[in-house]
């Protein structure tokens, strides 16, 4: 398993700008076309949707968490830029669902609404714990150099 997250294209797909992009822009892809109305219909892509969401959260906060394993740690610098660009557009995105629901659901605008408020707060949670996070590195980090 160390072999696998210590290779080369593990260091790309961990590379924190990228996994934002997995992880938000496949949000954006899913509730700004057809595809969350078709996930609905279908069992194979709601499932696949599920999977994608997950897995791409879960790289996003490996990725800002960057825990030692890693071959390259990116710096506190791209990893705390990534988590406000993202967060800001994660909350563009519940906003913007809030005024405008998805093309072709069936869901009435009362749970569509409910739905994004709790994208926006529920984002919102799990960015304070991702930034709280990345505080404690960079504590961590000028405490040791403090004490060379």
């Amino acid at each position: 398993l160390l072999a696998v997250v210590r290779s080369r294209p593990a260091a790309w797909l961990v590379f924190p700008p990228l996994a934002a992009l997995l992880d938000v822009g496949g949000l954006w892809v899913l509730y700004r076309t057809g595809l969350f109305a078709a996930s609905h219909h279908e069992p194979l892509p709601h499932s696949l949707v599920h999977l994608h969401v997950v897995a791409a959260g879960l790289l996003f906060s490996f990725a800002v968490c960057a825990p030692e394993p890693l071959r390259h740690r990116w710096g506190l610098a791209w990893r705390g830029t990534t988590l406000l660009l993202t967060g800001a557009a994660h909350a563009v995105l519940a906003k913007s669902l809030y005024a405008v629901p998805p093309p072709g659901t069936g869901f009435g605008t009362a749970d569509l609404r409910t739905g994004s408020q709790i994208m926006y707060y529920g984002g919102d949670l799990v960015e304070l714990a991702l930034a709280a996070a990345l505080a404690v590195q960079w504590y961590a980090a000028t405490g040791r150099a403090r004490s060379r």
